[in-house]
């Protein structure tokens, strides 16, 4: 499961409008897709590098925080594919966003079959999954004193190593891919026991429950994890507030330098 995860084409969705991005991470999860949809535009321009996308589907109109469009700060910035998604009939912003850099531009309301079909028929060009697989270093997370060995499936809170079992890891890895956001317990149902799996959705309870104390013996005094009583989960002010959270890619003797 580990290996299909980390070999399926990845897809980077920044979308505002809420209902267009479930339809477009329903549609391409069920493509076969792994699938990260971000609400704030910082935290898609970190998980363009942490995350490692093959390809990233952005608003045609939305916004840096500087007022600069995001997805030619993505295209300036990676060498991922970028589809971007433009209102019905604004053929113009279609031809500007080409013009741009795009690869390629789609209209609302989004068909997911069409949506499919493009990413696939982009891939036909591989130009990051087989770099991935091959020769791309590992990429390390870091949102302040949390750090994340994507590779080595490795958690490190204030220095410390946290012994996590196979689905604590990919909880707080989710966790960690909208790091401002608060996930549900079917989402991350969904996104760690897949969309199959059927029983009682506190079993994510049971989980996190057992990872919190983990990360309480390595760091007593760090908050990571913070219940949101009545919808979810998200990572704690510790993590993502007094130090902003940033993507690095390096090599394994980072970590054990530290």
């Amino acid at each position: 499961m580990d290996l299909e995860i980390s070999l399926a084409p990845r897809i980077l969705i920044a979308v505002t409008d809420a209902d267009l991005r479930d339809i477009a991470v329903a549609g391409l999860r069920a493509s076969g897709f792994c699938v990260s949809a971000p609400i704030d535009p910082e935290a898609t321009t970190v998980l363009a590098q942490s995350f490692s996308p093959d390809i990233l589907l952005v608003d045609a109109q939305l916004m840096t925080p500087e007022g600069l469009p995001l997805f030619k700060t993505l295209r300036h910035s990676s060498e991922q594919y970028v589809l971007c998604i433009a209102g019905p009939g604004e053929h113009r912003i279609r031809a500007a966003v080409l013009h741009a850099g795009a690869d390629d531009a789609i209209s609302t309301p989004l068909h997911v079959g069409e949506l499919a079909a493009r990413c696939h028929a982009m891939l036909r060009r591989p130009r990051q999954l087989q770099q991935r697989i091959e020769t791309a270093p590992i990429p390390l997370l870091v949102l302040g004193p949390l750090t994340m060995d994507l590779g080595r499936r490795e958690a490190y809170v204030e220095g410390e190593e946290v012994q996590t079992t196979r689905i604590e890891f990919s909880l707080l890895e989710q966790l960690c891919r909208r790091p401002t956001e608060v996930w549900t317990r079917e989402e991350l149902l969904d996104a760690v026991w897949g969309p199959q799996w059927v029983g009682d959705s506190h079993v994510v309870d049971v989980h996190l429950s057992n990872l919190r104390r983990k990360l309480d013996k390595a760091a007593p005094a760090t908050k990571v994890i913070h219940t949101v009583r009545g919808v979810g989960f998200r990572l704690a002010n510790d993590v993502i507030g007094p130090a902003r959270f940033r993507a690095v890619t390096e090599t394994h003797d980072t970590i054990g330098a530290a």
